[in-house]
């Protein structure tokens, strides 16, 4: 896979532990669900109505250090849901890093439809062509980067950088790509 490669490059250690990701997400939900997270205010991103200290700490006991705020972050997500507050993600805070393309058929023609998606797993609709954290609009707005999986696209108004693809054929592989896209783009 190119989104690999272009994660690890020539690393195969690397890339050894990416063929494991799925495995180790699906751990990782398993622990988010048992997780004991409670809120202690109604602020919102959810993130900021816990007590992310003791959070942390607890996190920290099933997850490597790196992996503790996606633990906490998916942990709220199943237990609270998502959705969007000001075009940022209701349980994070943060804008979308992913845009999902799903074709929708309209009858004789079909058409795209797009979801913003935080690495937590909410979603809420969007527009394409649409930055995510400064709401500029139009391609002309957007430097592309292609790779197989996915494109990256870079808003030329404020440099934000987030990926689009389309929707996998099964869900469940949605949350590994969308893993290994913030990987990349942590190191662009």
């Amino acid at each position: 896979m190119e989104l690999d490669k272009a994660i690890c490059g020539e690393d195969l250690e690397c890339l050894e532990e990416l063929k494991e990701l799925p495995t180790f997400l699906k751990k990782v939900d398993d622990s988010a669900r048992h997780l004991a997270i409670v809120r202690v205010g109604n602020e919102l991103p959810l993130v900021k109505s816990i007590d992310i200290k003791k959070a942390r700490e607890e996190a920290e006991k099933v997850v490597p250090r790196e992996f503790v705020d996606y633990l906490i972050r998916r942990a709220l997500y199943l237990k609270y849901g998502g959705g969007v507050v000001n075009n940022r993600c209701k349980v994070c805070g943060q804008p979308a890093s992913l845009i999902i393309l799903r074709r929708q058929d309209t009858g004789i023609f079909e058409s795209l439809v797009a979801e913003a998606r935080c690495v937590c797993g909410s979603a809420w609709p969007t527009e394409l062509w649409r930055c995510p954290n400064c709401d500029a609009r139009g391609r002309e707005n957007f430097e592309v980067y292609l790779l197989d999986e996915v494109r990256i696209l870079k808003c030329k108004k404020c440099g934000y950088k987030f990926g689009e693809a389309e929707q996998p054929q099964l869900f469940e592989h949605l949350q590994t790509l969308h893993v290994k896209l913030t990987l990349l783009l942590h190191k662009i």
